[in-house]
This record gives C-alpha cells, structure tokens and sequence, in this order.
C-alpha cells in the first residue's frame, strides 16, 4: 500500500510538472505568434502607398526566445534598411524590460517594369522600340528601375547595355529633381485626403524616380519624385 501510494505521487508530480513545462512552451509559442503578426501589421503599414499587388513573407522567429512578456512593443527599420525585397525589422521592447530583437521578412512585389529589347550603346537616344515591357517581382530588381516607357523614350544612354536586362534611371542623361540629404515635402494622397509632412530625402532621384525619405519623426517612406523638391505616395 505504501509503495501504490509514493508510485501515485510521483506520477501526478511528474504529471504535474509535463503540464507546467507544456503551458510554458505553449506560452513562448504564443509570444512567438504574436511577434511575427507585429512584424506583418507593421510592413503592411509600410507598403500601404503601393498600388501593385504585394506578398509579405515573415521568417520564422526561433521558438527557444526567452522574453520578458511587453507592454509596450514597438516595431521599426534599422537605419538604411529597405522596405521591398529582403527587408529586417526591428521590435523594441521598452516595459516592463527593455529588450530588442531583429526578424528577417521579404516583401515581395508584383508590377510592370521595362528591360533593353536590344543591345543598347553609348549616346543612343531611346524610342518605343528599344523597350521589352516585364511583369514579374519589382522588389528584386535595382532601384530606380523604369516603371513607365515615358521615363526612358527619349533618354540618352550613358554607356553600352546588354539586351534583356533592366533598365534604370542612372543609366541616362537626366538632371535630378530632388538631391540627396535635401528637405523635402512627402505628399500623401487618396481618395478625399491629401496629406504634407516633412521630410529628408535619403537619396537623389529625377522626376518620376521612385525615391526614399525620412520623415522628421523618424518614419521611412517610399515614393515617386516629382519636380519642386517633393514625393508622392498614392
């Protein structure tokens, strides 16, 4: 009777402890969920301006993360970082501990865009027929790359270009609109608003380039580049 009695407790022990060490794994699978849905709603916020269809990937954050439970979780861009493509997102804990960690996502994007339809030279002036008309993942190709045949018609090539292979606004001739480090004006529009705020231009770009900034309280945006020194982002 003893012997049933000591085997009794330790199996409810163990019982005991399996279910504590399930409820605990399946609290940090929790956290786990809750940070990668953070990491999505966040790089949606950043790809509201775009009108093409887009696809967010986040990678799977490693289940073993100890942290400290947050109130007060914020996410962001490491300084530099880009919003297509392969992309790294901050989340920021502030309280009741103050940690941070860093998830890595893709930010797939789907649009028109132009390649050379042939061997392009140096000096040559472009036409209609120069230009192959793509659609496939933008987010993979080079900034600056020509979106509308209007950017292209008309432009002077700086040097030789291999057939089939992207074409992009430094490849011509052209007088930027907007310098790098310059003070900009970020024009956010849709249907019945129209929104200005300030901002800080991250690169140069010429009109109808698609361009970066920082705005003053911090936020990266995207948009394209327009004369009198300001974006726009639909």
């Amino acid at each position: 009777m003893k012997n049933w009695l000591i085997s009794t407790f330790l199996t409810l022990t163990l019982l005991g402890v399996s279910a504590i060490a399930n409820g605990q794994n399946q609290s940090i699978q929790e956290d786990v969920q809750r940070l990668t849905i953070e990491v999505e709603n966040f790089l949606k916020e950043q790809s509201q301006g775009l009108k093409d269809p887009y696809v967010i990937e986040v990678k799977p954050i490693d289940p073993r993360l100890k942290l400290t439970p947050c109130s007060d979780l914020k996410s962001f861009l490491p300084a530099g970082a880009k919003v297509w493509g392969k992309v790294t997102v901050g989340l920021r804990c502030s309280a009741p501990k103050g940690w941070v960690i860093y998830v890595a996502a893709q930010v797939r994007v789907y649009a028109e865009y132009f390649v050379s339809k042939n061997p392009l030279n140096a000096g040559q002036t472009l036409s209609e027929e120069d230009l192959l008309k793509i659609r496939g993942e933008i987010s993979n190709q080079p900034m600056g790359t020509i979106t509308d045949k209007q950017q292209a018609i008309g432009k002077t090539m700086l040097a030789t270009h291999p057939a089939g292979v992207t074409l992009r606004h430094d490849l011509f001739k052209s007088v930027p609109v907007i310098l790098q480090g310059q003070s900009i004006k970020v024009i956010s529009q849709g249907p019945g608003f129209r929104v200005s705020n300030d901002a800080i231009a991250i690169q140069q770009a010429i009109e109808g380039q698609l361009i970066r900034a920082k705005t003053l309280s911090g936020q990266f945006v995207s948009g394209i580049a327009r004369s009198g020194g300001f974006i726009e982002v639909q």
